[in-house]
């Protein structure tokens, strides 16, 4: 009862999830997309075939560097939108 998954993601802001099919908290990023959609929080979900949880932090891994520009245009479309006057 005391996991963050069971809180109040009300007014939380956009947020991206990133993981892998091997990563053990998988399951985990799935729950708090969804509980962050079912808030009416934006939430984007992305999901790599084959890594693991900390594979992504490898700049070396191919995925890495997908994983960080999706990451890049989420955070210049959220943060360039935010300071637009």
């Amino acid at each position: 009862m005391i996991s963050p998954i069971y809180g109040d993601f009300s007014g939380f802001p956009p947020a991206i999830l990133t993981s892998g099919t091997r990563d053990l908290l998988l399951s985990d990023a799935v729950r708090a997309h969804r509980r962050r959609r079912q808030a009416g929080v934006e939430a984007v979900l992305q999901v790599f075939e084959g890594q693991s949880h900390g594979q992504l932090l490898d700049p070396g891994v191919p995925e890495a560097e997908e994983a960080f520009g999706e990451i890049a245009r989420f955070l210049d479309r959220h943060l360039l939108a935010n300071h637009q006057l």
